[in-house]
């Protein structure tokens, strides 16, 4: 049978997985080999990073059912088939309309992000952009899985040890950005400040933190900063950092603030900064783009 081209691999592990009630990624991996009955020679092929072209289809195919809504995460790595995933199943759709409400389920979930680009449907013509443009347009989808799955892995713990990790995350990202040696404020005696940046050997001039983990559509208004505003203090320096976003208030009281210069961080840009500064993610593969040296030619 081969290996199922992108497309066709979104269709076919919601189907599989649709068969029980709990799936991981490992086990779509496994089902989709033994249901292909996969040659040891197609097992084997490679994506250029050494992956088996087979298992990243199906990884992919995973992230994007996930950002459809079409299976849900039961737990770390464990999936099962949603409601929704059952009925786009029910309707037994051709391939091209599945994959047509699965990118239109998705972009209508990715509410904090741009449009999904098309890349992997293979819907757009690439006879009309440049090779350039083209790889340009596979990076930002890139980009964006990563941040969308970098906020879910953020949102998924629970509870307080959710928040605590989130306040380290923040403190260890103005670390990474180089403003100083960061800690976490005791929460029991933290005054409304969850993280303290010293940006000099004697902590003269601190950065005070505000983390706050909030649902994706939580709207942080004009109190809470000037809240925040109130536990500075006479620190001149502050950043209130999200999972959600600003309001326009919000957005005025920290822009005019007088007494001291407070950042906003909101999660869209949290996960771009944590892209930036390589906090959460780890390289997989460089890229180095040669072009022609027309002064080598032209001397």
């Amino acid at each position: 049978m081969g290996i199922p081209k992108q497309n066709e691999m979104f269709k076919l592990v919601l189907e599989i997985m649709s068969g029980a009630d709990e799936f991981s990624r490992s086990d779509a991996k496994k089902e989709v080999c033994r249901k292909l009955a996969l040659s040891r020679e197609e097992q084997e092929q490679i994506t250029s990073s050494g992956v088996p072209v087979y298992e990243s289809r199906v990884g992919w195919a995973v992230s994007w059912l996930s950002d459809a809504g079409y299976i849900t995460r039961k737990k770390r790595g464990v999936y099962s088939v949603s409601n929704s995933g059952k009925a786009i199943l029910e309707r037994r759709l051709n391939l091209d309309d599945f994959i047509r409400e699965l990118r239109k389920d998705r972009n209508a979930r990715l509410q904090g992000l741009e449009d999904a680009v098309e890349t992997l449907s293979g819907s757009a013509e690439m006879g009309d952009i440049s090779p350039m443009e083209r790889l340009d347009t596979t990076i930002k989808e890139m980009q964006e899985q990563l941040a969308y799955e970098l906020m879910n892995s953020i949102m998924e713990i629970q509870g307080r040890d959710g928040d605590k990790f989130f306040e380290k995350i923040v403190t260890d990202l103005l670390e990474k950005m180089g403003y100083g040696k960061g800690s976490v404020t005791p929460a029991s005696n933290d005054g409304g400040i969850d993280g303290v940046i010293k940006t000099d050997p004697l902590g003269f001039n601190p950065i005070f933190i505000q983390a706050k983990r909030y649902a994706v559509d939580h709207s942080v208004g004009r109190p809470e900063i000037q809240s925040f505003a109130g536990a500075l203090g006479s620190v001149t320096r502050g950043a209130f950092i999200t999972t959600s976003h600003f309001s326009t208030g919000a957005i005025e009281f920290a822009r005019n603030y007088p007494h001291s210069d407070i950042v906003l961080i909101d999660g869209k840009k949290l996960t771009e900064l944590m892209i930036q500064y390589n906090l959460g993610v780890s390289t997989e593969r460089e890229i180095l783009i040669k072009r022609i040296d027309l002064d080598y030619f032209e001397q």
